[in-house]
């Protein structure tokens, strides 16, 4: 797939466009709902993109249905940002019921995730609310809220690790990810902060080796464009919960290093750290690839559904 990919970007790519660091997940899987939308709907979409108000001092650019779907992440690292300075009036705050929907927590001992498994306070909530809002909110400023949040939220579903445990983070307490393949991330001033964790491998570095340096959009689409009918069907044939069980599956699979399979459940792995090379690439970056075209499917799916209600 990779290689085929290399070729397609070499025909496509005209101009390289420069994305932020973690973002690019949101942006293909919005990319393939956006191109697996009819040219009608795809009109609507963008109308309510642009006409989404955020509050003041927004850093991202959202020049597109893509940019948008990062939005979610800015608004959570600035409700944080408000906690901290004790800002009680950062018109930000209004996003802090959403911190949760981000993921689903589990405990350990669960093989298959109950619906009543996040009680009502998670990603699964978040699809819930925002699938309704875009299809039955009374404005469109409360419409494009839905869409935006909606597309971030299928996005965090389907990355494995956003179903996981909460003692670790979802991975995140899984420190440091060594071995020399994927770049650690550097934070100006903080070299001790500079530090890459299992969660962040899923997150974007995965990603970013397949992606090889070459355009996001351009992924987007060679992704969308191998695509079949018959998978479109099936992954449409399905539910979030069931999209949740997926990115279990996936998380507690021995291979991933994140835990280890017992009869009492999935146990943390010994050792804080992981050491990961271009095997642990090769093994996941097609899973990965699937995740996003499953996503990117699914994402058009409810989006078609709210926008034409019967």
């Amino acid at each position: 797939m990779r290689k085929a990919l290399a070729v397609f970007f070499l025909i496509t790519v005209c101009a390289s466009r420069v994305f932020a660091w973690g973002g690019e997940g949101h942006r293909i899987v919005c990319r393939i709902a956006f191109l697996s939308l009819s040219p009608q709907d795809q009109k609507e979409v963008a109308r309510l993109t642009m006409a989404y108000h955020t509050p003041p001092g927004m850093v991202l650019q959202i020049k597109g249905f893509p940019d948008a779907c990062v939005f979610a992440d800015e608004a959570r690292g600035k409700v944080q940002d408000a906690i901290d300075a004790k800002d009680t009036k950062s018109p930000w705050l209004v996003f802090k019921p959403f911190d949760d929907w981000h993921f689903l927590n589990v405990e350990r001992t669960v093989t298959k995730i109950p619906a009543t498994a996040c009680a009502d306070d998670c990603v699964l909530t978040g699809i819930a609310k925002h699938s309704g809002d875009l299809k039955s909110g009374t404005t469109d400023q409360k419409r494009a809220e839905g869409l935006i949040f909606l597309g971030h939220w299928v996005g965090d579903i389907h990355q494995p690790l956003h179903v996981s445990y909460k003692k670790d983070k979802g991975g995140n307490g899984i420190e440091p990810v060594t071995g020399g393949f994927y770049p650690i991330p550097q934070i100006p001033n903080k070299p001790e902060k500079s530090i890459l964790n299992l969660h962040a491998v899923w997150d974007g570095s995965i990603i970013r080796k397949d992606l090889q340096g070459l355009d996001v959009l351009a992924y987007a689409d060679a992704l969308h464009k191998k695509i079949t009918s018959a998978q479109r069907k099936t992954w449409l044939a399905s539910t979030p919960l069931q999209w949740a069980q997926e990115s279990y599956d996936i998380t507690t699979s021995p291979n991933v290093q994140y835990c280890k399979k017992m009869s009492s459940g999935c146990e943390a792995l010994a050792g804080p750290g992981r050491v990961l090379d271009n095997t642990y690439q090769n093994k996941f970056a097609p899973d990965v690839e699937l995740r996003l075209e499953e996503a990117g499917t699914r994402l058009a799916g409810l989006i078609q559904t709210a926008l034409h209600p019967q």
